[in-house]
């Protein structure tokens, strides 16, 4: 692989907002999860099929590995966040299109890393509730919703790249 420039990205108030959303939404995440955590049964769902149906049920204590894996992969994402010289690109980094093409691909780590945190927050509110008898499940658009959610931050970035083709 060719070297790649590194050059430094300044945060703009939009990538600092999804950053404060995210973590406020992770913050929120281990708040709903220890509030609920001494009036949840012994067994909860921990499983859920692709209808929203729980098919599967484990020890309440389950429910902290949701919010582990939400935490172990916000870390992942905004680590790498920060690396945009490591990822792949569809077109050659130069020291030209660095700045623009970096701070296009980390903002879309940014869209990816907020998606992931909503979509682990709505199935961890969700396994709760129904645990707590308040809800029969996720819900039958779930499963829509979550692949367009995981889809979104790519949606951000195509535009852009068909743009830049035409302008060549």
């Amino acid at each position: 692989m060719n070297q790649r420039p590194i050059v430094k990205i300044t945060s703009t108030p939009l990538d600092r907002c999804l950053d404060g959303i995210s973590l406020l939404l992770l913050i929120a995440f281990f708040g709903i999860t220890v509030f609920y955590y001494a009036s949840l049964p012994e067994t909860i769902p921990t499983h859920f099929n692709a209808a929203g149906e729980p098919d599967a049920y484990g020890d309440k204590v389950s429910i902290f590995l949701l919010l582990g894996i939400a935490l172990l992969i916000f870390i992942l994402l905004r680590y790498f966040q920060n690396k945009p010289h490591l990822y792949n690109y569809p077109t050659t980094i130069t020291e030209e299109n660095a700045q623009e093409q970096y701070g296009k691909a980390m903002r879309m780590m940014r869209i990816l890393n907020l998606a992931t945190l909503v979509i682990l927050f709505y199935l961890q509110f969700q396994t709760i509730q129904t645990a707590l008898g308040n809800a029969e499940g996720l819900g039958s658009y779930f499963m829509v919703i979550a692949l367009v959610a995981g889809f979104l931050p790519l949606l951000f970035l195509l535009p852009s790249k068909k743009k830049q083709r035409i302008s060549k």
